[in-house]
């Protein structure tokens, strides 16, 4: 009898120590189960973050990748441009050049009477002096001149892209009393005039040629005497092939 009791109380024992142990396992068992859950949770926050990320940078690759394709269509669209500028600037200037040697042929004879082509900066700069064009006090054209001013209506008509500038100039002297013009810088401006009257005459389109009158106020010498005088009473002309509005083109 006393040997039953105490196998029941070992029993007891046992069973309140089993179910003790199973409770406190069943409550870690619980905890590490909200632990994971907790971190499944914060795990699956964070994949939808990086996956929204993910579409975000996808979306910013898309259109960098399709700005990167447009500025570079761009740039080749801008060097086909500089390139054809370039192109354009190179004809221009052999055009240029073909005009100085057709004028240096065709004024040889008048070189040894002071007339001057120089090229300079992309523009053509012919000198005739006085005793070359025009005569001591006049605007009026004779033959030689006419003939000078053709071969300069042919250049211009061939090369329609040109512009003519015609100035006139003269030395300092007072005119004559009487004279058909009241000062120099009225004779100065009736020459370049007259010039480019017989010009448009001849067929050159008046959009390609401009008229101005510097009278003594543009010396070509500085000098008192009768050479500096005679350097500068002449007309200047200034062909220009207009490149300089290519450039512009180019660096625009």
């Amino acid at each position: 009898m006393k040997l039953a009791v105490k196998l029941l109380l070992a029993g007891l024992v046992m069973t309140a120590f089993v179910s003790c142990v199973s409770n406190k396992k069943y409550d870690a068992l619980m905890e590490e189960k909200e632990a994971l859950s907790k971190s499944l949770a914060e795990s699956q926050e964070t994949v939808a973050t990086l996956e929204d990320e993910n579409t975000s940078l996808m979306e910013e690759k898309e259109n960098l990748s399709s700005e990167l394709t447009q500025i570079q269509s761009d740039l080749a669209a801008t060097m086909k441009e500089v390139e054809n500028v370039k192109a354009m600037i190179a004809d221009k200037e052999a055009q240029l050049k073909a005009v100085e040697t057709e004028l240096n042929e065709a004024f040889a004879v008048y070189q040894k009477a002071g007339l001057t082509i120089v090229e300079k900066d992309g523009r053509l700069y012919i000198s005739m002096p006085e005793k070359v064009l025009f005569r001591s006090g006049s605007a009026r054209l004779d033959k030689q001149d006419r003939e000078i001013l053709e071969t300069l209506a042919n250049v211009m008509k061939a090369n329609p892209s040109m512009r003519l500038y015609v100035e006139g100039h003269t030395d300092s002297q007072k005119l004559v009393q009487g004279a058909a013009y009241r000062d120099n810088w009225d004779l100065s401006v009736a020459r370049s005039v007259s010039v480019v009257r017989y010009l448009t005459d001849n067929g050159v389109d008046p959009s390609q040629v401009v008229a101005a009158g510097r009278g003594e106020f543009d010396p070509a010498s500085t000098g008192e005497g009768a050479d500096a005088r005679e350097q500068n009473r002449r007309t200047e002309f200034v062909i220009d092939p207009q490149v300089a509005d290519l450039y512009k083109m180019m660096k625009g």
